[in-house]
């Protein structure tokens, strides 16, 4: 006997998401920009092989939910905190280590802020010459062999942009040395090998499920063929001011993460007259089955909870949205309140 999913939404909030749809071509592109991004500086030299490896949307949308949960710490509560966080430092380097149409997150300090996380212990010195102060940046603990333990790692102001000056024992004594030494290189690096060398073994370090890999997605993906190119299928219905949501099983937008298939979907209604949104809501859900359990899954049945408006004439734009992809599909009906 195939098992009906029955959910019945609360409401939680409203805001405003436009029904573009975003072309598979688009989708391609948003996601290659992903793995540029912030997060290249977390992803290990195999997860790099790896993503070259796919072809699809698809393929890289499984990448980037298995790669999440390969680093999510605390499997018990619903957030990730370690995505959490590492979102946290990106803004906070964006907003506080720009240099000039350099974002945040591609500086120096950006960097080893990112990798490392805030240090310890901070110091800044003025320098003959220099028209930004020397940082000392020192951490009691970094999760590399290639960095001592209290390594102090020390900034200084080349062509218009904070660097790292090679490792010294005690560069506290030898601010200025390091700079004279810096100036007179010609060829130098922004991030020395050796940081960049413990930016690899954090970024291994920060992989405390390894039994969550990606070899199964190198074989199969087993994501909705149609997913993507014809929207999200789904028929609303409308009984008494109350939205029913059906979505056959076949249409949801699912991935599969070797154990288990998912889904990650956003349901949105407004009223409207007009431009004017009169009233609207909006819900978030998450799916699980296991394999044979998803194979005897007939449907999935979404209502939302009633809107209040005043009475009259209205368009009823419903909204059901890919969490993982932003793929979504919005039908309108013309309704009498």
């Amino acid at each position: 006997m195939k098992k009906l999913l029955t959910l019945v939404m609360l409401l939680v909030s409203f805001s405003v998401f436009g029904d573009t749809q975003i072309s598979w071509e688009d989708l391609q592109k948003n996601i290659d920009s992903w793995v540029k991004g912030p997060v290249s500086l977390l992803l290990t030299p195999q997860e790099k092989d790896v993503y070259k490896k796919l072809k699809t949307p698809e393929e890289k949308m499984q990448f980037i939910k298995i790669f999440w949960a390969r680093r999510d710490p605390i499997l018990r509560t619903r957030e990730n905190e370690f995505k959490e966080e590492f979102y946290r430092r990106v803004d906070y380097v964006n907003q506080n280590f720009t240099e000039e149409k350099t974002p945040g997150w591609e500086t120096a300090r950006g960097q080893v802020y990112i990798a490392f996380g805030p240090p310890q212990r901070e110091e800044k010195r003025l320098l003959a010459d220099s028209s930004r102060p020397a940082l000392l940046w020192v951490y009691n603990s970094i999760k590399s062999d290639a960095l001592p333990a209290n390594e102090a790692i020390l900034f200084l102001w080349r062509d218009f942009k904070y660097v790292v000056a090679p490792p010294n024992p005690n560069p506290g004594d030898a601010f200025g040395a390091a700079q004279r030494q810096l100036e007179s290189n010609l060829r130098y690096q922004t991030i020395p090998n050796v940081i960049a060398e413990a930016f690899s073994d954090v970024a291994s370090a920060n992989v405390v499920d390894e039994k969550k890999d990606y070899r199964d997605l190198l074989y199969s993906v087993k994501s909705t063929e149609r997913f993507g190119l014809a929207g999200i299928q789904f028929e609303p219905h409308l009984n008494d001011h109350e939205v029913q949501i059906e979505m056959k099983a076949e249409n949801i937008p699912i991935y599969d993460d070797g154990q288990k298939v998912f889904a990650e979907l956003q349901f949105q209604q407004q009223l409207k007259r007009g431009d004017v949104v009169v009233a609207g809501n909006q819900h978030t859900a998450s799916y699980s089955w296991d394999q044979k359990a998803f194979e005897d899954q007939k449907q999935i049945n979404v209502t939302l909870p009633k809107l209040d408006a005043p009475s009259g004439e209205y368009e009823l734009w419903i909204t059901v949205q890919d969490r993982i992809s932003n793929v979504s599909e919005t039908r309108k009906l013309p309704v009498n309140w």
